[in-house]
């Protein structure tokens, strides 16, 4: 049942206004198409037949049927995990708590949107790159930082520039073989969209992390990983989708790191030797 609502969830934004009336009402009470007929749900969600069938069809179905029955059988066994709000009455071990289960159903959904073929392809495209340039603004920009940390230490050109200048500079210069990284939980960023759009000009690969919505970004973006989070905070910091954007590039990265037959393990290990010069090793320590 997780996958089924995940998907329903995601493809909300993307929906037309009626397929959305049919999503809601199906979160609300996914029991409702095991016991109702074609012509009883579209009544109950004031759609029609032709608007249901499209609606399954954008879920992945051939049709009502099958969709129906994909719904009986993952009712059967469902596994929905419930995310609590933040309250001001919670101790900060209450929110410990919170934030644990919001992390583990935003990597549990985050794995229910992955296709694998995608997934491939943006691998392949960073086993092939000459270089690669990280994207991203406000706290996605940390993210991209990590990761540029992450990617150079194999010898594997690259940059990730938090200013918004400097990153269409780095843009400007990319061409074919590079591979541009643009880290957007909204898609919506113009820092990050300026980039993408002179990267994109200039003939790179742009692989974009996101929330599954139609936004600017998705129009731009050669390879889409999308991210799903569960929102346990008061605002708009959702504090989720940082841990689910840092397991998609890791699991990036480490597919780089063992496929590639430029030894960049060998670089790793020389860069990790270096830098424990960089550590304390006692009182005789200069």
């Amino acid at each position: 049942m997780n996958e089924l609502i995940v998907k329903m969830r995601f493809l909300i934004p993307t929906l037309s206004r009626t397929e959305k009336a049919i999503a809601q009402a199906l979160l609300e009470k996914p029991e409702l198409i095991c016991i109702m007929t074609l012509a009883e749900l579209a009544r109950e969600t004031d759609s029609s037949d032709a608007s249901v069938v499209r609606f399954c069809r954008k879920m992945g179905y051939t049709g009502f049927t099958e969709m129906k029955q994909a719904f009986v059988n993952a009712l059967k066994d469902s596994s929905i995990m419930t995310v609590e709000a933040i309250t001001k009455e919670d101790t900060v071990l209450d929110n410990l708590h919170k934030v644990y289960k919001s992390n583990m159903q935003a990597l549990t959904d985050t794995i229910l949107l992955a296709d694998g073929d995608v997934y491939e392809s943006a691998a392949q495209a960073l086993l092939n790159a000459r270089s690669i340039h990280f994207f991203g603004a406000g706290d996605s920009a940390a993210v991209c930082q990590l990761f540029y940390f992450k990617f150079r230490r194999l010898g594997i050109p690259g940059s990730a520039q938090s200013d918004a200048v400097m990153q269409i500079i780095e843009a400007s210069n990319l061409g074919r073989g590079d591979v541009a990284v643009a880290v957007s939980y909204e898609g919506k960023s113009r820092t990050v969209l300026n980039a993408m759009r002179v990267a994109k000009e200039k003939g790179a690969t742009i692989i974009c992390i996101t929330k599954m919505s139609k936004s600017p970004l998705l129009r731009l973006s050669d390879i889409n990983l999308f991210i799903a989070t569960s929102d346990v905070t008061t605002g708009r910091d959702i504090v989720a989708r940082r841990v689910a954007e840092q397991m998609v590039i890791d699991a990036l990265y480490l597919s780089v790191l063992v496929r590639s037959e430029k030894e960049y393990d060998k670089n790793l290990n020389s860069t990790s030797k270096f830098l424990e010069l960089n550590k304390v090793r006692g009182k005789g320590f200069k």
